[in-house]
């Protein structure tokens, strides 16, 4: 799987939550001792699931590589080891947009621009650098916490690879390599994504390889390509007629709540107690403004969905349904993440204008698999 942005599984998020819980709440990630018995309580082995979750590049060891996670050994991770989590895990556990994802693209953009004024001589190298204190007169509004963890941060995501680093834990000096550049001119945590894909080696070409010289066996090859004579005229030329080129497919468009899904509350109208005509048309409104990439709307209409369901779960509201109502370890944890995402709804709909640009992006959408479980429950109990 080498897919960063494709939906991960249940048990994928189960992983990802469960490391991601510490880290948001006191900047540290936790033991793997922890993960470990955390998951094998679910009946899930977590060395697997990091092992599963998708990568790109080179494999482990091998070579450059980027996935969700990182470890200083991957292939056996002790107890008592801390592996975290990068950067692009934010695009499927929202909470580490504000504690780790989107501070990391402000510093991103303002390494870029230290880079940029770094003065060149005709006569010698110059090398940049940056310490933390040239961040935070870039971004005076940067937290503490965040600086305490940046260091960490850099050394896991590939535009702030390499670089000798000197000094002290909290007043170092680091190189900045002129790769840096490649990083320009990102606006969110997709984009900065769809950047490390491109500029990340290709995977290893394995075709001619063995496990030692003279180990025949083990040595594969390619298989022959085959050249087809192509029917001719008598005239030497391809009789055939051109045909145009069949118009390239067009990717499906995005939803954001399952059409099948949707079709199952469609067919509980009328066997059940509750009317479910606004909760059909809420889900399809927030498809289309999935689809349109419209974050103000989609948030909205989450909020409007999680607010208009806790009646069928016998609950009064959707606070008191993701703290009580019996989900289950895993959906329960999706619906505590959306109960505290609903700021994000207050911010889209209460934040009065300023003074400077203060745009909500889909990168602050939560998850589409956290209402998908919902909503299976909203159905299961209508």
């Amino acid at each position: 799987m080498t897919d960063l942005l494709a939906p991960l599984s249940d048990e994928q998020d189960l992983l990802l939550i469960t490391m991601s819980g510490p880290y948001v709440a006191s900047g540290k990630w936790p033991t793997w001792h922890f993960v470990r018995q955390t998951l094998d309580r679910e009946g899930l082995d977590a060395d697997e699931l990091i092992q599963s979750l998708p990568r790109v590049g080179r494999p482990p060891g091998q070579g450059m590589s980027y996935g969700l996670a990182w470890s200083n050994r991957p292939h056996f991770i002790q107890d008592d080891q801390q592996p975290g989590l990068t950067v692009a895990a934010a695009l499927h556990i929202p909470d580490l947009m504000p504690a780790m994802a989107q501070p990391f693209l402000n510093v991103l953009r303002a390494l870029v621009e230290i880079h940029r004024a770094v003065p060149l001589s005709p006569d010698k190298v110059v090398q940049a650098t940056f310490t933390p204190e040239m961040i935070r007169r870039a971004l005076p509004s940067i937290s503490d916490l965040f600086m305490a963890r940046l260091i960490d941060i850099l050394d896991h995501e590939p535009a702030t690879w390499g670089g000798s680093r000197w000094g002290s834990d909290e007043e170092w000096t680091r190189e900045l390599g002129r790769e840096i550049s490649r990083y320009g001119g990102l606006t969110d945590l997709k984009s900065y994504v769809a950047r490390v894909v491109e500029l990340m080696p290709e995977p290893a070409n394995t075709v001619v390889q063995a496990a030692r010289i003279g180990d025949v066996q083990n040595v594969h090859f390619p298989a022959p390509v085959v050249i087809r004579d192509m029917p001719r005229s008598v005239t030497g030329f391809n009789s055939v007629p051109e045909v145009p080129p069949a118009p390239a497919p067009q990717p499906p468009t995005p939803v954001y709540v399952d059409e099948s899904l949707i079709k199952e509350l469609e067919d509980k109208q009328g066997t059940t107690q509750w009317d479910v005509t606004k909760l059909v048309q809420l889900a399809r409104e927030l498809n289309s403004n999935f689809a349109a990439e419209n974050p103000y709307s989609c948030l909205v209409l989450l909020r409007a969905i999680l607010d208009h369901v806790p009646p069928v779960l016998g609950m009064p509201d959707f606070k008191q349904a993701a703290s009580n109502y019996k989900w289950g370890q895993t959906d329960g944890g999706y619906a505590r993440m959306l109960r505290d995402a609903r700021a994000l709804g207050d911010d889209a709909l209460h934040r009065q204008i300023g003074r400077k640009p203060d745009l909500l992006s889909m990168d602050d959408v939560p998850s589409r698999r956290w209402l998908i479980k919902i909503l299976r429950h909203v159905i299961d109990a209508l």
